[in-house]
């Protein structure tokens, strides 16, 4: 294989796990965006009903002397789905984030390679590199 090739193909590759990366990244993203709004519309109702039926406490107290339990049952199991339903999309969030991370596998990061040695030039090897990157010797016969 000659430099060129060695080269190309390290690039492409580097280029196809970045794209791999970028993908799985943006449905990650979208997904997560549409999670979290339906969280944020949950909470809303929530906080709604939670003051929607103190109200009717307060009114039903003040007009009429009493509370009515049933209403407020009622009104507690409606809550109660509310919450149930939030509990819900935030494991769908924690499951979106685990496939992620399971598409991605060992692409989860670029990072650089661990730096091995140094080339006669003074240009760092990195772990698994065929050559050096500044004065293109192969990594093999230079003397690490």
């Amino acid at each position: 294989m000659s430099e060129a090739s060695y080269f190309y193909n390290k690039f492409k590759d580097g280029l196809n796990k970045g794209i791999k990366i970028l993908n799985v990244r943006s449905k990650e993203t979208y997904d997560v965006m549409i999670i979290k709004n339906r969280i944020r519309t949950l909470n809303k109702r929530r906080t709604e009903s939670v003051l929607e039926m103190g109200n009717m406490l307060y009114r039903t107290f003040k007009y009429k002397g009493t509370i009515n339990l049933e209403i407020i049952e009622a009104k507690c199991k409606d809550i109660e789905n509310i919450e149930s339903e939030i509990e819900k999309s935030e494991q769908e969030l924690e499951l979106v984030h685990l496939n992620a991370d399971k598409a991605l596998g060992n692409f989860k990061a670029i990072v650089k390679p661990n730096i091995v040695s140094t080339c006669e030039c003074g240009a760092q090897i990195y772990e698994g590199a065929a050559y050096c990157a500044q004065c293109s010797k192969k990594v093999n016969k230079l003397s690490l």
